[in-house]
């Protein structure tokens, strides 16, 4: 039995080496995806957020309750590791991966979204447009007054996420940080893009009533359609286009954690202040550093979602099975045949 065993991982070892790599990590992608129903994301996306989460909040009152934050202490006091609770602390950092992945998706994912946009939008913009569209584009929803319960929740959003919108207003907004992460794709590309999914759109039969076809990059959802057709039909680039949503989960994540650690100090802080006590250097230092945090996981969630709807779309691209059967032409944000 045990040479039946060896003999089939050769074989397995030997018709893996002998594949394209990108075959490799697709066809391990699949068998990891029917063998075992815990994939990356539930490690990045629920699992190690909600760990870091218990964590944060276990320091937090270890400096809060102690005098004098001792490093040796707090690593010996942590490092002692009950193997009867790691089950219970597993389920209980996975269960609370879910909460914060749901709470981040409704606040920073919202947050980027109403303040920028979808990348699937300003990707296909036109370098000016997108600089135009920029002091065009409101994060309220107007008309102001009429939409005003939206604009209220949005305006609570602000108050919820103000470390992270200080920063991205100083550096993203002034400072034109945001270049960074939204930044439109050179028309060149950008005409093929929108050659392939008008092309596609042909292809799957989806013409309005008029038996016309046209995309409107700023009012449809067309990426939605990309997405699922790219991710079905290109088994060799699944396995990077996981690692992509993973990614952007768990930073997303992060950023929201950052985020609610940094007013937990600043609450903290404001506290000390109003007992007239002398504030913490370490806590202000340790303040400052969660607020960059913060900023520095909300940049890098929007350069991976970028890099994920962008995988998408080029992986459009070079489908040599994509082919309109017209010609087509592209007249500011619409491209019709």
């Amino acid at each position: 039995m045990k040479k039946e065993v060896i003999a089939v991982l050769e074989a397995s070892s030997r018709n893996c080496i002998s594949q394209n790599i990108f075959n490799c990590s697709s066809s391990n992608l699949q068998n990891m995806n029917k063998q075992n129903p815990f994939s990356l994301y539930d490690f990045l996306g629920y699992l190690i957020p909600g760990a870091l989460a218990i964590y944060a909040v276990l320091t937090i009152n270890y400096i809060d309750k102690s005098a004098e934050f001792n490093l040796d202490l707090f690593i010996d006091k942590f490092s002692k590791v009950n193997l009867e609770n790691v089950f219970v602390f597993v389920i209980t950092a996975y269960s609370l991966g879910h909460l914060l992945s749901y709470i981040s998706s409704i606040t920073i994912e919202a947050y980027a979204n109403w303040m920028y946009t979808y990348p699937s939008k300003y990707l296909l913009r036109k370098e000016q447009d997108n600089q135009d569209e920029g002091r065009r584009h409101s994060y309220w929803k107007k008309p102001f007054l009429k939409n005003w319960k939206y604009n209220f929740w949005r305006s609570i959003l602000l108050i919820l996420l103000l470390p992270c919108v200080v920063l991205d207003f100083i550096l993203g907004q002034s400072l034109g940080f945001k270049t960074l992460y939204r930044k439109a794709i050179d028309p060149f590309l950008r005409d093929a893009i929108l050659y392939k999914v008008i092309a596609l759109t042909d292809k799957l039969g989806l013409t309005d009533r008029a038996g016309n076809n046209a995309i409107d990059i700023e009012k449809h959802d067309f990426h939605r359609i990309v997405s699922h057709y790219t991710f079905e039909n290109a088994k060799q680039h699944q396995f990077r286009m996981v690692n992509y949503v993973a990614l952007y989960g768990f930073l997303r994540n992060s950023c929201l954690i950052f985020n609610v650690l940094s007013w937990l100090f600043a609450v903290q802080l404001a506290r000390d202040f109003s007992h007239h006590q002398v504030l913490s250097r370490a806590k202000t230092i340790l303040l400052l550093a969660l607020v960059c945090s913060t900023y520095i996981a909300f940049m890098a969630f929007m350069k991976f979602y970028r890099r994920y709807t962008l995988e998408g779309l080029m992986l459009l691209v070079v489908d040599e099975s994509i082919i309109p059967k017209v010609n087509f032409r592209v007249k500011e944000n619409v491209a019709t045949f």
